[in-house]
């Protein structure tokens, strides 16, 4: 990752989507589009990297992170979500991914052909009192555009959760209204 400056700047709601590391082939496949290297679509980071940015400093002392990971990568989202300072809770959003045309995308994978990513939710302090409806469903289906870009219904489906409180998304690809961003693709 490029140096850019982390923020100094205290948050409620901590929203990331780190750039897992796939191995050394980096290879990925996906059904309808051609096998590609991560690494030409975004920078990947190994996970002992990603421990030592300072996320336990930006974060308020009631605060949530919401973490995008894929299956292979969850027992390194699950040591990362304790080192940033945090407490696994329950996984927030799962997103299946669809084809515009309404089908399921399948992406190839070691065990199982794979169909979703799902978002972890990770408190500080008491968060449950940040929570401002109970309405709000896990299940996310939306159509997959951009390799690795997340569906904006998920930021609308925090806002609605939590409230329009400070907010960051780390490792943002653009600039969101409403949110400060953190990246080097930003």
């Amino acid at each position: 990752m490029k140096q850019i400056p982390f923020p100094n700047k205290k948050y409620h709601i901590i929203y990331a989507d780190p750039p897992w590391y796939f191995g050394k082939s980096g290879v990925y496949q996906s059904g309808g589009r051609p096998d590609r290297k991560l690494c030409d679509q975004y920078r990947l980071t190994k996970t002992k990297d990603l421990m030592n940015l300072k996320v336990s400093e930006i974060a308020e002392d009631t605060s949530v992170l919401l973490m995008w990971t894929t299956d292979a990568h969850l027992p390194d989202a699950l040591q990362l979500i304790k080192c940033w300072g945090f407490k696994y809770n329950t996984v927030a959003f799962y997103w299946v991914k669809k084809y515009a045309s309404g089908s399921i995308c399948s992406n190839v994978g070691s065990w199982t052909m794979k169909n979703g990513e799902m978002c972890l939710l990770a408190s500080k302090g008491n968060a449950s009192k940040l929570i401002k409806t109970r309405n709000i469903k896990q299940l996310v289906e939306a159509v997959r555009t951009k390799h690795s870009q997340k569906p904006q219904e998920v930021r609308d489906r925090i806002v609605s959760l939590f409230g329009d409180i400070s907010r960051i998304e780390l490792f943002a690809r653009q600039k969101i209204e409403g949110w400060d961003v953190w990246g080097d693709e930003v």
